[in-house]
């Protein structure tokens, strides 16, 4: 059932305090796997892009040879192009802060937990300063978390620690409250963004499939398919909202605390991507470079790419590979080559067994899971098995990180993600994975398979200030992320700009918000910037972006190009 996000403003919110735990969405077991690593203190020190080349596998009906329908025009970039107007390699990143000095991990994973209660923070509100931003709460890092402060300049991250007071530019920080668990910005390294504005009521599999070949010669996904392209313009048409698309996509991501997205949005590079959750696979990011290249078919040229492993034009290779349950899938491993190199990160590796895995750790090789577009597509909805072989990846040493798979296909957002993960192993695993390895695969795995990990993944001085603060258990924080919802996600910060979080803390973000109901709960949502073109359409409001696709989803099915009908505009939000 889809549940429609109102831009209604409404007078007042019920705020919950640090302690409030929502209902989970996806039935688990209450039991929480422990880890003797993680330590809840009340004091501690802190942890103190290339062109995106998408050849999308999801735009195609494709054969037993991958042979791209032909009404789509999605493999027009190759997937060996590199962008010209790439940053020199040489160039200092403008993240002063020595990122080698810290450790992301400070505690050592042998260490006892200390199994004190922590006393929540309680004070919500904003203090107004005038230059920079200091959030206070409970500082959640990988295997640590303590009541403390993280003191944001511009767009970077200046310190974290206890108390950052004696911190330059610490005085005339805007005061943020947060009476919740502050986090590191999630990011999602598996979406095909311009497909968000569509769901499982657009389309779902008709019966369990082996391979990525089949599923796609579905009649009804290839109406889909048509529609999709119909409204980003590939058809040669007049209409084209593909930057509504991709705005909508990254909003769904940013009101869940998502801040980074690889979304295989085409074309490549478009202005409109510089909005919002970062589009970190394209050169809009926000990073100053674009050094990551995304396939969603196997590539054609594998040479090619290597070749921009060589001359640092490609630092991560995410490639979508053994995408099924059958040797048709596992045979695409077969056929890297090159490709069995440390820049290469699978995307799916559904099918790959102990040979391959074995081989993916010998070569520093990532991989990304998408469980919940595995068991979608390959397990009917209901066998949790058919997904990839994460104890035994992980075991190996391979570096896992998480994503959705794209709302179409399998989540419809990051934190529901890691409730299905989670799912996956209690029920399959015997709960093998504990909620500080889940929130890894979000944050710092995640940066790490995109190269970004002294950049991004952690609350660490020196890196990008993209931080996601929740409401939820102070006592177990990790778990709390998991079980959070957009309805209890206080604030959203990308790149040191508030840009979503509850009306309390309003006064912290820009002016000209929004205000959105998220399951019965106001939250402000920050969408149009004050610096715009007419052509970049980073002016649009939400109201104006959803406008724009819910009368272009009408004509659309006004046309009567198909016997299925695709309105109404996939939500937002999905309420538990």
């Amino acid at each position: 059932m889809r549940f429609d996000i109102t831009l209604a403003a409404i007078a007042a919110v019920a705020l919950g305090a640090c302690g409030s735990d929502p209902d989970r969405a996806d039935a688990v077991s209450d039991t929480t796997p422990s880890d003797a690593s993680a330590t809840v203190v009340d004091s501690a020190s802190a942890d103190t892009a290339v062109d995106t080349s998408v050849s999308d596998a999801e735009d195609t009906r494709a054969d037993d040879t991958n042979a791209l329908d032909s009404r789509s025009d999605d493999t027009t970039a190759d997937d060996t192009m590199v962008n010209d107007t790439l940053v020199d390699d040489t160039l200092v990143d403008d993240t002063s802060v020595d990122d080698t000095t810290v450790d992301d991990t400070t505690v050592d994973d042998t260490s006892v937990a200390d199994t004190t209660p922590v006393a929540c923070p309680t004070t919500l509100g904003v203090t107004q300063g005038s230059a920079g931003t200091l959030l206070r709460g409970l500082v959640v890092l990988e295997r640590e978390a303590f009541v403390g402060e993280v003191l944001v300049q511009g767009h970077l991250i200046t310190c974290v620690d206890v108390s950052c007071a004696s911190a330059p530019g610490a005085a005339a920080a805007t005061i943020v409250d947060t009476a919740g668990l502050i986090f590191p910005g999630l990011v999602d390294t598996h979406d095909h963004v311009l497909f968000d504005a569509f769901d499982h009521d657009d389309w779902s599999p008709l019966q369990p499939y082996t391979n990525h070949n089949q599923w796609p010669n579905e009649a009804r996904y290839g109406a889909l398919v048509d529609a999709k392209q119909y409204l980003n313009g590939e058809t040669g048409g007049f209409v084209s909202v593909g930057c509504e698309l991709d705005k909508h996509g990254e909003l769904q991501a940013l009101v869940s605390g998502t801040t980074s997205v690889v979304g295989a949005a085409n074309p490549q590079n478009k202005a409109c991507y510089a909005s919002l959750a970062r589009t970190i696979d394209q050169s809009p990011n926000g990073l100053d470079q674009d050094k990551i290249q995304v396939a969603t078919l196997f590539p054609s040229s594998p040479d090619a790419v290597c070749a921009n492993f060589t001359s640092r034009k490609t630092d991560a290779y995410l490639v979508h590979v053994a995408e099924g349950v059958g040797e048709v899938a596992r045979k695409e491993f077969d056929d890297l080559g090159c490709l069995v190199a440390p820049e290469t990160t699978i995307v799916h590796g559904t099918a790959l067994g102990p040979p391959e895995l074995d081989t993916m750790a010998q070569h520093s090789m990532g991989l990304v899971w998408s469980p919940s577009n595995d068991v979608h597509l390959y397990g009917g909805d209901v066998d949790l098995t058919k997904t990839a072989n994460i104890p035994y990846a992980r075991a190996a040493g391979i570096t896992v990180a998480l994503g959705t798979g794209g709302a179409l296909w399998g989540s419809h957002d990051l934190l529901e993600e890691l409730r299905f993960a989670q799912r996956v192993d209690q029920t399959v695993w015997g709960a093998q994975l504990s909620a500080q390895d889940l929130v890894a695969m979000v944050t710092i795995n995640a940066a790490r398979v995109l190269a970004l990990d002294a950049t991004l993944g952690s609350l660490t001085a020196g890196k990008r200030a993209d931080i996601t603060v929740i409401a939820g258990d102070c006592d177990d924080p990790w778990q709390a992320l998991i079980d959070a919802h957009a309805s209890t996600v206080r604030l959203v910060m990308v790149d040191g700009v508030v840009l979503y979080g509850d009306m309390a803390l309003r006064a912290s973000a820009p002016s000209g918000c929004e205000t959105i109901d998220a399951c019965g709960v106001d939250k402000f949502v920050c969408v149009a910037t004050t610096s715009s073109s007419a052509t970049d359409k980073l002016g649009q409001t939400l109201a104006e972006i959803e406008s724009s696709l819910t009368t272009a989803l009408s004509d659309y099915d006004a046309l009567h190009l198909s016997v299925w009908s695709f309105s109404p505009l996939a939500p937002l939000i999905v309420c538990p």
